[in-house]
């Protein structure tokens, strides 16, 4: 049984994603299970996931993934290279993935293979380290100082999905990871398209953008049917929409507790950064006010959006992005396959959370509790303030597909 892993967000889970999966088959055989690598509650834009996080890998299985894992808390609010660092190595630690597939723009796996090993090189750290001292972001420095070493490749950085899986290259290949790349060309819109258009596959964005303006059964055509059930039934039970802006006088209320150098330890010793953000906490009255306030050419909005979660969250900058355990989500027809094979991987698997506290050892009871955290203060990110209570994830098991029957050991 061939095993391939896929690292994404399913925010939510639509006729694209279901494409990639199908893709994927087609490509490494129609046996292959796949092992999906999700976001948890939060998000790599620094939001909120619009559904919680076994409602959409529930979503997922029923549309044909395998097994749906989370990222590391602190990945999912990192960089793009953070975020495929967390997900490549959790997959990497399974010990029994085959393939990692990811879609792209420009679908040429040998190009952006020679991408990745451009950014590793040292000619190009020198001209990151010249480009980074005219202001620029990061992320625009990096792609500045590629295409000043190869156009053709600097040109790839361009786009979302180019980008995100030229850092999966390099995370696999500085892990020396057997790992094997595949890649699946995006079609139809594009990564941040805010317009639905019936000939193309969907962006996400432009779904959130439609169900929270009233508009869900305007997403039903771009949906997975068993994916638009979950959606539906997380808005009647007013789960969703789930938003930061239902907890921003709660946020802004934390953040004007804190002093710069307290902001400091969420910011990797950028002052200037800590600075700007304590200034627009002390300025501005809400979240997203806060975030345009802050934000510059050096500082761009998805950096301060991150960086504020993580600041209400209490993941500093001493918690990595690594992968240190596995929290299962849900669980399809291949699933128990996967976890079977996975007997011997690097870390613990988590099914039950109400066993985390006992079984898992000492040392990871912190990174337990800052997810414990993050869950409650979710809840309150949700519409229904009934759902506002705290301790729900105990209370919570992976979805278990009903062809699957549950025989291996459980933590």
């Amino acid at each position: 049984m061939k095993i391939c892993g896929i690292i994404a967000e399913y925010n939510p889970f639509h006729t694209g994603h279901a494409f990639h999966i199908q893709k994927t088959r087609e490509i490494l055989g129609k046996d292959t299970a796949i092992v999906c690598v999700m976001s948890g509650n939060f998000v790599q834009r620094g939001d909120a996931a619009i559904m919680e996080k076994y409602q959409r890998a529930r979503a997922a299985v029923r549309c044909g993934a395998d097994l749906v894992l989370e990222i590391p808390l602190r990945a999912a609010l990192s960089s793009a290279a953070g975020f495929a660092w967390g997900g490549v190595e959790l997959l990497h630690k399974l010990g029994c993935v085959d393939h990692l597939s990811f879609g792209s723009e420009c679908g040429d796996l040998q190009a952006l293979t020679q991408a990745a090993r451009l950014l590793k090189s040292e000619e190009l750290s020198e001209h990151l380290k010249n480009t980074l001292r005219s202001g620029l972001s990061y992320a625009a420095a990096q792609q500045q100082a590629l295409a000043s070493v190869s156009p053709q490749h600097g040109q790839l950085l361009e786009t979302a999905n180019n980008t995100l899986g030229i850092e999966y290259l390099c995370a696999l290949h500085t892990m020396h990871s057997p790992i094997r790349p595949v890649t699946v060309m995006r079609t139809g819109a594009g990564h941040d398209a805010e317009q639905l258009s019936r000939s193309q596959y969907p962006s996400a964005s432009a779904l959130r953008k439609m169900i929270f303006h009233g508009g869900s059964s305007e997403c039903l055509p771009f949906l997975p049917a068993e994916s638009a059930e979950e959606l539906y039934t997380a808005l009647n039970r007013g789960a969703a929409p789930a938003a930061l802006s239902q907890a921003s006088a709660a946020m802004v209320s934390y953040f004007r507790r804190l002093s710069p150098a307290e902001i400091g330890r969420f910011t990797n010793g950028d002052d200037g950064l800590s600075n700007r953000l304590y200034q627009a906490i002390r300025s501005e009255t809400d979240f997203d006010s806060i975030c345009q306030a802050a934000q510059t050419r050096c500082y761009p909005l998805a950096r301060i959006r991150r960086t504020l979660l993580r600041i209400y969250l209490s993941i500093d900058d001493a918690v990595s992005p690594r992968a240190h355990y596995a929290r299962v989500l849900a669980i399809g027809p291949a699933g128990r396959r996967i976890l079977r094979a996975a007997d011997s991987a690097a870390f613990p698997l988590i099914i039950k959370p109400t066993s985390e506290r006992i079984l898992l050892p000492a040392g990871l009871q912190p990174l337990l509790r800052l997810d414990e955290l993050s869950d409650d203060l979710y809840a309150l990110m949700q519409p229904d303030t009934n759902l506002h209570v705290a301790g729900a994830r105990f209370r919570k098991t992976p979805y278990v597909s009903p062809k699957v029957y549950l025989d291996f050991p459980t933590i």
